[in-house]
């Protein structure tokens, strides 16, 4: 009996033994060591899904039970389906894709996913439409209460004035649950759910078909890198390389801060914390190919950005094949996660869309 007594002490006694032995030698605890251990780069690109070519957009969110959505084009320049992959463990694995039932008779462009405050998830694409010579774009949208499981039937955005340049690729900011603001690229207008119309939205500019954020303090963000977009682009003029609102978009100041915005431009987040992330492409010297995909932080509502920090989250060493349009959403506390496809048909499996893992630790200093 007291062999059996000792045994048990003994196996009380072990666990502490060896924290206080942590403690006395380096003066850190166990979990601080598995922190100092953590990852602090970007992980290997996971291959969510293969691809044929054109239009493949994919579009990310993270939906309100933490499961990762993944929508894309799989066929593009015009495919008749979205395809919809889903990881349920950070963006680690991901399931096949399957496509989204209720979008029919649609050749599609593709567009976003938001999840609203409710936890309900807003899917936007628009529809390729010609009459003769006329040629247009009908923007629609569906919407998911169980996590992107079960879609709403389609809702079409109703305009007076179709064009061909009625599209959006960047998540709708949402005003309160009716309004939602909707990025288009030949228009910035609120789309009121609750009547199903559209009004203006702030001094009635036109950001154009860029990223429009909320940060936690209430600061909007527009990527808008003219004062005002032409539709279509023309010559650059008036550049603003970005606008912030804090009068929600009654009035704007130029940020002067964003980089080249490109044809496939960049992304902006608002993270919980409160700093804002750039999802950013480099491009070459003299040159539209797009090379490598860059994220950097924020802390001042993007009035400067943490250059000396930001990180290459992928980089092939040879152009980037379709423009990838990278996607970044907020995985956990710790961790950002980008979503981008890449055409390039000599890598291994082909034409793809892919998605890298990146610890929020790479991008900051010891001061954040």
């Amino acid at each position: 009996m007291h062999s059996v007594t000792q045994s048990i002490r003994r196996l009380f006694l072990l666990p502490l033994l060896i924290f206080c032995s942590f403690y006395l030698i380096f003066g850190i605890v166990p979990s601080q060591i598995r922190a100092e251990n953590a990852p602090t780069v970007p992980g290997t690109p996971i291959r969510v899904g293969s691809v044929v070519g054109g239009h493949i957009h994919p579009a990310l969110c993270r939906a309100a039970n933490g499961d990762l959505l993944a929508v894309y084009n799989e066929k593009g320049g015009g495919g008749k389906e979205l395809m919809l992959a889903r990881s349920t463990d950070g963006g680690l694995t991901w399931s096949a894709c399957q496509p989204i039932p209720t979008i029919k008779e649609c050749s599609i462009y593709p567009g976003s996913l938001t999840t609203l405050k409710n936890g309900e998830i807003v899917l936007h694409w628009s529809c390729y439409r010609v009459e003769g010579t006329r040629r247009w774009r009908v923007p629609q949208f569906c919407t998911s209460k169980d996590h992107g499981v079960t879609w709403s039937p389609v809702t079409e955005i109703p305009l007076d004035d179709y064009t061909n340049y009625t599209c959006l690729r960047h998540p709708i900011l949402e005003l309160d649950a009716n309004r939602w603001v909707c990025p288009f690229y030949d228009r910035t207008v609120i789309y009121n759910r609750s009547k199903n119309m559209i009004t203006p939205f702030g001094d009635g500019r036109n950001h154009g078909m860029v990223p429009l954020i909320r940060t936690n303090q209430g600061t909007l963000i527009s990527g808008a890198p003219q004062n005002e977009a032409p539709v279509p682009s023309g010559k650059p003029g008036n550049m603003v390389y970005g606008l912030r609102s804090n009068d929600q978009g009654q009035s704007w100041q130029p940020l002067q801060s964003l980089p080249y915005f490109g044809v496939a431009g960049y992304d902006l987040a608002a993270l919980k914390q409160g700093p804002v992330v750039l999802t950013s492409i480099l491009y070459g010297v003299g040159r539209d190919d797009e090379w490598a995909y860059e994220l950097q932080l924020s802390h001042d509502a993007g009035r400067t950005w943490d250059k000396d920090h930001a990180v290459i989250i992928y980089n092939p060493g040879r152009p980037i094949k379709g423009r990838g349009w990278p996607r970044t959403v907020q995985i956990d506390d710790k961790t950002l996660g980008t979503l981008f496809y890449d055409l390039d048909p000599h890598q291994t499996d082909g034409p793809g869309v892919f998605f890298v893992r990146t610890p929020l630790a790479a991008l900051q200093t010891d001061e954040h």
